[in-house]
């Protein structure tokens, strides 16, 4: 019998196994996982004044830290000093070694693949191919919740991306946020990542109501078309859902968490900073007791966004546009980084289109 198991080796699961084993020490946990190899990919988040700093807390470096980033389109381009804050980039891979290195002598792990989860009175019981398991408590991040999926209003950012070597020297202190390309049915745009002065990942990403992988590749293709590429070194691509619908759920012994429970913040995808936050709140809460609570404030908020997103995805990048034009960037980071004061509630409300708002707020 297992005090706690844990289904998938994923970023949300380890972040919390992180500081939740620094003040249970005793419990017995065992991490079932499907995949050995890790996945190859990069994840980003703001770091800065104010907010969780990932690096004490979890051990993590970032791949890149970006002091400055740019927002345009065909017609309007800016750019902006971020200090004190900064846009990091990270190595998915690396990160997951990292804390998994920090706790593999604190817990086991198995390689096999889930096959049922059944809950009963005082436990739950695990079988895989191989094996049967009972615990106590059970957490996962590996499922989506398909009443969510099925949300007729739902919107899926999906994207792809190739890291590049160039054969020309080229500027890298500055990431590339959106760019965005003309589209009627979705909002679509170029999010490029230099790493030095002669790597960078290029990303292509929509936010549509439905996945459309082979004209999305398409579009990519074009758009690595403009660099003078002499390798490339690899290739990623992957679906975010978006919706304030899908939210946390848990019964008296099973929790989920990651995607399934609601940690991806429904505007952004962001969800490394946003699992962070909560697992060292968390850290000292009973089994029993824990809940991840959203921000109605910014639920709401997020709500009117994925509805303008949804309803006129030509004008949404007027949204972003508007944003990040504001003179106090610094509240528009500490509001991605779901940790805004009233005053910077105050400053997005009067930095958005009104018009566009409004109608998606009615609709």
């Amino acid at each position: 019998m297992y005090d706690l198991i844990v289904i998938g080796r994923g970023l949300s699961s380890l972040l919390f196994l992180k500081q939740y084993l620094d003040t249970h020490s005793d419990l017995k946990v065992l991490i079932i996982e499907k995949n050995k190899k890790i996945e190859s990919r990069y994840i980003s988040s703001w770091q800065g004044q104010g907010l969780l700093d990932l690096k004490k807390e979890y051990g993590i470096h970032a791949y890149k830290a970006y002091k400055k980033i740019s927002i345009s389109n065909k017609t309007i381009s800016i750019k902006k000093n971020l200090l004190p804050y900064s846009y990091n980039t990270y190595d998915y891979k690396h990160v997951i070694e990292t804390i998994f290195s920090s706790l593999k002598d604190r817990v086991e792990i198995i390689y096999d693949q889930v096959i049922s989860i059944k809950e009963i009175y005082n436990a739950v019981n695990v079988n895989t191919k191989k094996y049967k398991f009972q615990s106590q408590y059970l957490i996962s991040s590996t499922s989506i919740d398909q009443q969510s999926v099925n949300n007729k209003k739902m919107l899926f950012q999906y994207f792809v991306g190739t890291k590049i070597l160039i054969k020309d020297n080229h500027k890298h202190d500055t990431c590339q946020l959106m760019h965005f390309l003309q589209s009627n049915n979705e909002v679509l745009f170029n999010y490029n990542l230099p790493f030095d002065q002669k790597s960078m990942l290029i990303e292509t990403t929509a936010f549509g109501k439905k996945v459309h992988f082979e004209n999305l590749d398409k579009i990519h293709k074009k758009s690595l078309a403009v660099f003078n590429i002499a390798k490339i070194i690899k290739r990623e691509k992957g679906i975010i859902p978006m919706s304030v619908n899908h939210k946390f759920h848990r019964t008296a012994r099973i929790i989920n968490i990651g995607l399934d429970g609601g940690f991806a913040r429904p505007s952004s995808g962001y969800m490394l900073l946003r699992a962070a936050q909560w697992s060292k709140i968390n850290k000292n809460t009973n089994l029993k007791d824990l809940v991840f609570k959203e921000k109605k404030l910014i639920n709401f908020l997020d709500k009117i966004f994925l509805k303008a997103c949804y309803y006129y995805p030509d004008l949404a990048n007027s949204i972003f546009i508007k944003l990040f034009n504001s003179n106090d960037i610094a509240s528009v980071i500490r509001f991605l980084a779901d940790i805004p004061t009233l005053y910077d509630i105050v400053k997005i409300l009067i930095n958005t289109p009104k018009k566009i708002m409004i109608n998606a707020l009615i609709k």
